[in-house]
């Protein structure tokens, strides 16, 4: 009987035991979600080096970012940081090295985002932005095909994402961006986009943008979001919806942190030499954060190489050197090459700017529209040094010197009907900047009969601005002659999607 009572006496402690071990076992699950369970969440830690990587200091901000993760492993935006951190840092050196340690933290965010609740908003956002962003560097390093499909995931996710939570804000700058991207699409490749089942909308996309930008006094991770939106909508004013002056308005409140900020410099400045305001841009820069703390951006000392050059001024080559020789990248080698040729044509150095022409054929790469450009320049005979001084005048918003120097050149007696057709549309734009519009109409109309069997972007950008005038004009007759025209240069091989882009939208208007 005693034996019987003590064996009962420890089966109920085992089962005691077990049952208290049990129960402890699901309060610590319950009570410590973070060891064992994946969540998105931002602590003050995060949210400084969210800032830090808009700023450009990525290196302080990974330092953060690991400092944190070795805290909280299974927080997903631990992983979204470093994410972005990455991109950021293969987008600004272009850097093969870079390009393959992103791929890498790619595959290790999208793995952990995976594992993020069904019931998290965060999940679909962040695996969308991780594709558009995976994109963005696969177009930079010529894998098209790859990165439209990327760019398809991020659509179908965010719009999947939108569905289901359809008051989360983040949602609309991803959507946002996206819209406006795919409304550049070319005609073209407009198969590719309905293949897919994805279309563009400029005037959704920047409404999305903006929407997202009056978030940015928000004082969660939000606020960093709306940061992006607003570079995001600013950018796309300028280059997408040809807006000018509302752009430069959104750039500036922005950017107006560009004095500690490298990313908000790059904006800004960016803007600036858009839209001639050269002497702005080599404020900016010249006021640009330089301490080590900050990604090394060689491209703004390209864009500074740009603006003195367009005032013409002898430093201009020593910014051009210190991009050619520290970039490692593969865009704009040969737009500075070019560049540098220019820079010896005006100085009267007719042996280095054939050297430096010639050297355009042989580096870099032929990717982007500048280098494009630079490329079709070692087929052509050096430039007249006036029109050349003329242009870059012109370039950089310096208009009554502009005017000066094309004036000293005879047209007529240009001893090409290229030249002429070039002399025609500089003296056009300067005259038209200058309020001088008669003179500009006749001097567009005389540079497209002297283009219409050129080979340059002369006649058919001409033809276009006629065609803006008498569209705003609301001469509709004349608009349509001349944007047909502007599609009618067959053997134009400069600028030929923007000139189609532009003149198949101003008879679109006119319907």
């Amino acid at each position: 009987m005693w034996k019987k009572k003590k064996q009962n006496q420890k089966e109920e402690l085992f089962v005691r035991n077990k049952l208290r071990f049990s129960i402890l076992s699901f309060l610590f699950l319950c009570t410590v979600p973070v060891i064992g369970s994946h969540t998105f969440t931002f602590n003050k830690n995060l949210l400084v080096a969210q800032q830090q990587n808009y700023e450009l200091r990525l290196g302080r901000a990974y330092d953060y970012i690991r400092t944190e993760q070795e805290i909280d492993p299974e927080n997903s935006a631990i992983h979204y940081l470093l994410h972005f951190n990455a991109f950021l840092k293969a987008f600004v050196s272009e850097e093969q090295s870079d390009y393959a340690t992103y791929r890498r933290v790619q595959d290790k965010a999208l793995f952990h985002f995976e594992k993020l609740p069904d019931s998290s908003p965060y999940k679909k956002f962040a695996q969308s932005e991780v594709y558009f962003y995976s994109a963005t560097l696969k177009a930079k390093f010529d894998e098209l095909y790859s990165a439209a499909r990327d760019v398809n995931r991020a659509n179908t996710l965010i719009e999947a994402n939108h569905k289901e939570f359809p008051e989360f804000v983040p949602n609309n700058k991803t959507r946002g961006i996206i819209k406006v991207y795919l409304s550049t699409v070319p005609d073209n490749y407009e198969w590719i986009i309905k293949m897919l089942g994805i279309e563009g909308d400029l005037s959704e996309g920047l409404r999305l943008l903006k929407d997202v930008t009056t978030h940015k006094n928000d004082t969660t991770e939000l606020a960093g979001i709306a940061k992006e939106a607003a570079y995001l909508y600013s950018f796309s004013l300028l280059h997408v919806a040809k807006q000018g002056g509302k752009a430069w308005a959104e750039t500036l409140k922005c950017t107006e942190d560009y004095k500690t900020n490298l990313l908000s410099c790059f904006f800004r400045t960016n803007a600036a030499l858009k839209l001639n305001r050269n002497e702005t841009a080599i404020n900016i820069l010249s006021s640009r954060p330089k301490s080590d703390e900050f990604t090394k951006f060689y491209f703004l000392n390209y864009q500074l190489g740009v603006a003195t050059l367009n005032k013409l001024d002898v430093s201009a080559i020593d910014h051009f050197n210190e991009f050619y020789n520290n970039f490692k990248g593969r865009n704009y080698i040969k737009s500075c090459l070019q560049k540098m040729s220019w820079y010896y044509v005006i100085h009267d150095d007719p042996s280095k700017a054939v050297y430096y022409k010639d050297q355009v054929l042989v580096q870099g790469y032929s990717l982007n529209e500048e280098d494009k450009q630079a490329l079709r320049y070692t087929h052509k005979t050096i430039p007249e040094s006036a029109l050349l001084e003329a242009r870059l005048l012109y370039d950089g918003g310096y208009f009554e010197q502009a005017s000066k120097s094309i004036h000293e050149i005879d047209g007529k007696s240009l001893p090409s009907t290229k030249l002429k057709a070039e002399f025609c549309y500089r003296a056009g734009r300067i005259a038209e900047k200058m309020g001088k519009i008669e003179n500009a109409l006749k001097l567009y109309e005389a540079c497209s009969l002297f283009a219409i069997d050129g080979d340059e972007y002369y006649g058919a950008y001409a033809s276009i601005y006629l065609g803006d005038y008498y569209l705003n004009s609301k001469d509709m007759v004349l608009a349509n002659k001349f944007y047909k025209r502007a599609l009618g240069f067959k053997k134009n091989k400069e600028y030929t999607q923007s000139i189609e882009q532009r003149a198949k939208a101003g008879l679109k208007r006119i319907e």
